[in-house]
Order: C-alpha cells, then sequence, then structure tokens
C-alpha cells in the first residue's frame, strides 16, 4: 500500500535525486512541506507528482531497485572492483550527508540572525512607541500614581523579554542538539574510514 505522505530520504529516492538537490528543489520548485507529529519534515506523494510527473518512482519501485543493488554488491563482495565501488558510494553519501549538515547549520545560523535583526527592530518600536506614549502622557492628565505607572511599564518589558529570552533560548537548544547529532554521525563516519 502506498503512502500518501513520504520523509525527504524517500521524496529525494523518488525523484531521482540527491537530498541535498531536493532541499534546493523544495526551494526552487516551491515544493510544498510539512511537519508530522514527531517534528519531520514530510511531503505529500501528490505534491511530488505535480513537480515530478512521469520521472517520480513509487517506493516499490526504490524497494526493489535497492534489494536488486544489494543482491548485485554481494555477488560482487570478494572482487576489489565491488569494494570500490561500495566505497566510492560510501564517500557519496558522506559527501551529502555534509552539504546536508553544512545547510542545516546555515539555516540554524540565519534564523538566529533574522531573530536578532527581529529583536533589534522590536526594541527600536518599542522606543519609539515609549516616546509616543510619553508625548501623549504630557498631553493627558493620567490618575494613577506614579508608581502604579512604573509597575504597568516594568510588567509589559518583562513579559515582552521573558518571551523573547524563551524564543532565543528554544533556537539555541534546537541548534546544539542538531551539532551534537552531526557530531555523533561524524563520528561514526571517522570510525569506518579512519
Amino acid at each position: 500500500m502506498s503512502k500518501s505522505k513520504v520523509s525527504v530520504v524517500e521524496a529525494s529516492k523518488m525523484a531521482g535525486v540527491s537530498r541535498a538537490t531536493f532541499y534546493r528543489h523544495i526551494t526552487e520548485k516551491k515544493i510544498s512541506t510539512t511537519q508530522d507529529d514527531k517534528g519531520n519534515t514530510v511531503i505529500d506523494v501528490s505534491e511530488l507528482v505535480r513537480i515530478y510527473g512521469n520521472k517520480l518512482k513509487s517506493l516499490e519501485e526504490i524497494e526493489k531497485e535497492e534489494t536488486d543493488q544489494l543482491d548485485e554488491s554481494e555477488t560482487e563482495r570478494d572482487s576489489s572492483l565491488g569494494l570500490k565501488i561500495q566505497v566510492d558510494m560510501l564517500k557519496e553519501r558522506l559527501k551529502d550527508y555534509n552539504e546536508e549538515r553544512d545547510r542545516e547549520r546555515n539555516q540554524l545560523t540565519e534564523q538566529i540572525e533574522a531573530l536578532k535583526s527581529q529583536l533589534a527592530r522590536a526594541e527600536e518600536q518599542r522606543i519609539k512607541s515609549e516616546d509616543q506614549k510619553n508625548k501623549l502622557t504630557l498631553m493627558l492628565t493620567d490618575q494613577r500614581s506614579d508608581s502604579d505607572r512604573l509597575a504597568a511599564k516594568d510588567a509589559v518589558h518583562n513579559q515582552k523579554l521573558t518571551e523573547l529570552e524563551i524564543t532565543v533560548k528554544t533556537l539555541i537548544e534546537k541548534q546544539t542538539r542538531m551539532i551534537e547529532e552531526s557530531s555523533k554521525k561524524k563520528g561514526l563516519w571517522r570510525k569506518l574510514f579512519g
């Protein structure tokens, strides 16, 4: 039975491109993506049909091809040519993995920079709003005491600051997790290839 939504890895195999190329296609060809309940990026198969048309392979065809490739590689295991092909495939996968990791790192860095710039703009806007509020306050009489007015301002500012700190901490934690995961994967490749 065919699935209606597939992972990025499955989608790239169905389209016959590397994961790095598929990530580029998401941006360039405006491929719609969603998140599953675990937070993983998934793509609707109908969206892949819209973009790739008849070139798209089914998951069953891919599984059969991979099984056939495994069968062929087992028969060639004893030959040095077969081993060289396997090493080359692993090098290509490692290259794709490194490209994907770099792309993800760059994406997180861009998100952090965008949040910093949003924070700076928000601070500028807050200052402008504060100036306008002060001008209006001079024109109107406020019946509250000075301490009540200051307490109200402080409460609003503290709430906004807390929200911004939570957002920045969340992004930093995500980036740290991704870097740790990529370091673990990188360590595995070092063990395999010295």
